[in-house]
């Protein structure tokens, strides 16, 4: 399962990356472009601390069509029918098994109504034996941005909650996520450092997963060999 991915990038490059990758506009909010943004991107992702995700910006059908709008919140899901705030949310819920991610209680309901885009520069994985563990960080062999599949809810603040979540205070909503794992096989370009991998997505992926009337069968599958490179390269054995 993925703990920590990078996104090393600015406002003004995603959206650069967004057009070019998806044929996709960026919906800052009005009156606000790239270069207006005055709030940084999360450039290091770990569990429950913030990161960026990219919701469908237009009616639910639209989709990719209608734009991604840009979102900040908490990478670990915390469903809207939970009552004690983020913090009293125990469930390790950053990833989403893809085989049951329509039925578990924690995300059925964001797979059947929220998805959306996560972007990424490297996905972060570790091997080799405890205590020394190699840390190998896996990006597009092309150098180009990644897209994964994810789901996003919200959920109400409880006083006293601790943190920047958004800027919501006690008892409005904050947005927060998770990132859609699938197994891994043999020839996967994950497979040497996990058996679990992210669902990279290109355009027609990504439209195909933001269809929330579609079936995302055919999304639920390894990019082609060599889309990844790691460094270092290869697994330390343990």
């Amino acid at each position: 399962m993925c703990n920590l991915y990078t996104l090393k990038t600015d406002w003004a490059a995603l959206e650069a990356a967004l057009r070019m990758l998806l044929e996709a506009d960026t919906v800052f909010p009005e009156g606000v472009s790239a270069a207006g943004m005055n709030r940084p991107i999360p450039q290091t992702v770990y569990p429950k601390y913030d990161g960026l995700f990219l919701k469908a910006a237009g009616e639910p059908a639209a989709g990719l069509a209608g734009g991604l709008a840009p979102a900040i919140g908490r990478w670990g899901l915390v469903p809207a029918f939970h009552k004690g705030g983020p913090g009293a949310w125990k469930a390790a819920t950053n990833n989403a098994r893809s085989e049951t991610m329509a039925t578990s209680p924690a995300f059925r309901d964001a797979f059947r109504r929220r998805r959306c885009l996560i972007p990424a520069t490297h996905i972060i994985e570790w091997t080799g034996p405890k205590g020394s563990k190699t840390k190998h960080a896996i990006s597009r062999a092309d150098g180009q941005m990644l897209f994964l599949a994810g789901l996003w809810d919200r959920c109400r603040l409880a006083a006293p909650e601790g943190g920047d979540a958004g800027g919501a205070a006690a008892g409005e909503w904050a947005e927060n996520y998770t990132m859609v794992m699938m197994d891994t096989a043999p020839g996967d370009d994950m497979h040497p450092f996990h058996n679990r991998q992210p669902v990279l997505l290109d355009r027609a992926g990504a439209a195909a997963w933001l269809d929330l009337e579609g079936d995302v069968g055919a999304v639920l599958r390894a990019p082609p060999p060599g889309t990844l490179v790691a460094d270092p390269r290869e697994p330390v054995g343990g």
